[in-house]
């Protein structure tokens, strides 16, 4: 049985005052897009270098942004190549952990409950 990655599953995600929240939007059909577009929501530093890793280390920074709540939210799972889309939510999945115990920031990551199962199955046990 696949472990439950530390993602949210739900349809609508109230906003609450006082917190970052940057919602990616539908007809997102390849990696450079989904990190451009990212790199809009989040308005990332002049040094984002546009790859998983800088993708990474830009969620594992987040100084610029000063709510401490920062949400991340998906209207529906981008449609990229399967290999992408794996690195992708194992870049979340990973980002959301680290900031698991942080005092600074924590992030919050939302998909549509009809993902859950794409979403476990493409991150295995």
């Amino acid at each position: 049985m696949s472990q439950i990655p530390p993602f949210h599953f739900e349809e609508h995600c109230a906003e609450e005052d006082g917190a970052f929240y940057a919602s990616l939007g539908l007809s997102i059909h390849n990696g450079e897009q989904l990190l451009r577009e990212i790199d809009q929501l989040f308005h990332f530093p002049g040094y984002f270098g546009f790859n998983w890793d800088a993708l990474y280390d830009c969620l594992r920074d987040l100084s610029w942004i000063t709510e401490r709540q920062v949400v991340l939210m998906h209207a529906e799972l981008p449609s990229i190549p399967e290999q992408e889309l794996r690195i992708y939510l194992e870049v979340l999945r990973d980002a959301v952990l680290d900031w698991k115990d942080s005092d600074s920031h924590s992030l919050a990551v939302f998909f549509h409950p009809k993902d859950r199962g794409r979403i476990v199955e493409l991150l295995g046990p």
